[in-house]
């Protein structure tokens, strides 16, 4: 299954290859120069060199076996979600992580692929020619469900709903009656007020940090500001990798993690960020070629799922240093500092280049 097939070498798509590793790269930098950056650059220069293995790797697999297993690779994460809150480490109020020696791993991370391996072969395995009733929808609503409640209880509201966003785009794109999503918005709406009392108070606050920051600068709308601020001072061509005084200064927070956009758009300004948001639309293009040359539904739903993980990462990570969106905590894909988050984006591009091998070979 490992064995290197040269025929492949011809087809591999070593553009996408390069689009991520440049990405990455300038991720590092970007990280080197937060606070205590330096230890953060060099443990994500780790993250990245098992990331590229990952990615060769996955590169190699038949989209057949992957189907196959789809299921065990879907227990093993929903044991591991559940041992988070048995052994789980607590942090920021949140249990998230599961320490093995020095490395924590973040289960929820692993549940996008999961969730995506496992619709894709529901979906290949129950065609219709007819849009899909509610009552076929249950099963895969509850591969997505029990795992969103899960990360909800740790609670983690931005990746539940990034693996819910990438369930909906994938049962979009397999085919459901159009009632059927007014209906769901409909519930949306009407549960909307009892979703909001469950919410935990940060998460509420970040909320109303997202629709009025200025009216609490110093506690839930400061994130926003400050981030707003350090986007804003960059300029057209930036201050410079170490003249970034919002991030000199430790003004930004998490700024090796969710606020790394705020750093590099203060370090070089408007230009520098049309130069990544760049890449990131290549690496989303290939994404789209590769998804409408595949060869079967499994490697095309499969595909959908992926680019809606990638571009959910831009999109809301982007937004909400902007300001646009709320402070969700999703990282910046292929960029932002974290082991599990670097560890399932390569893994995930790497399922694509064997997508775009099984197309061409």
């Amino acid at each position: 299954m490992f064995q290197i097939d040269r025929k492949k070498l011809k087809y591999f798509d070593y553009f996408l290859f390069f689009i991520v590793i440049a990405i990455s790269a300038v991720g590092i930098i970007t990280i080197s120069s937060t606070t205590n950056g330096v230890l953060f650059a060099k443990r994500q220069i780790l993250w990245v060199s098992i990331g590229i293995v990952v990615m060769l790797i996955s590169a190699n697999l038949d989209t057949r076996h992957i189907k196959r297993n789809a299921w065990l690779f879907y227990l093993l994460v929903m044991a591991m979600l559940i041992f988070v809150f048995v052994k789980g480490i607590l942090s920021h109020g949140a249990r998230r992580w599961i320490a093995v020696s020095f490395i924590h791993i973040q289960p929820s991370e692993f549940v996008k692929i999961a969730v995506i391996f496992m619709l894709a072969a529901y979906f290949d395995e129950n065609p219709k020619t007819q849009p899909y009733s509610i009552k076929e929808l249950a099963y895969p609503l509850g591969v997505v469900l029990l795992p969103v409640l899960l990360i909800i209880k740790q609670p983690d509201l931005g990746t539940a709903i990034a693996v819910f966003v990438i369930a909906l785009s994938m049962i979009l794109a397999s085919g459901v009656n159009r009632s059927l999503v007014l209906k769901g918005i409909l519930v949306a709406l009407v549960f909307m007020p009892f979703a909001w009392s469950k919410l935990k108070p940060y998460q509420k606050d970040r909320i109303m940090g997202f629709l009025d920051p200025y009216s609490a600068p110093t506690t839930y709308g400061y994130n926003t500001i400050q981030s707003e601020i350090a986007v804003g001072s960059g300029g057209l061509w930036g201050k410079g990798l170490h003249n970034a005084t919002q991030t000199q200064l430790s003004f930004l927070p998490e700024s090796h993690t969710d606020f790394i956009f705020s750093v590099f758009s203060e370090q070089w300004g408007f230009v520098g960020c049309m130069v990544i948001l760049g890449l990131y639309f290549v690496l989303l293009y290939r994404a789209f070629s590769i998804a409408r040359a595949a060869d079967n539904d499994f490697d095309r739903l499969v595909c959908v799922g992926i680019i809606t993980y990638l571009w959910i990462s831009v999109v809301f990570n982007i937004g909400m240093t902007l300001g646009l969106l709320p402070v969700v905590g999703i990282p910046l894909v292929f960029f932002s500092y974290g082991g599990s988050s670097t560890l399932t984006a390569f893994f995930s591009v790497g399922v694509l280049l064997s997508v775009a091998l099984r197309s061409k070979v």
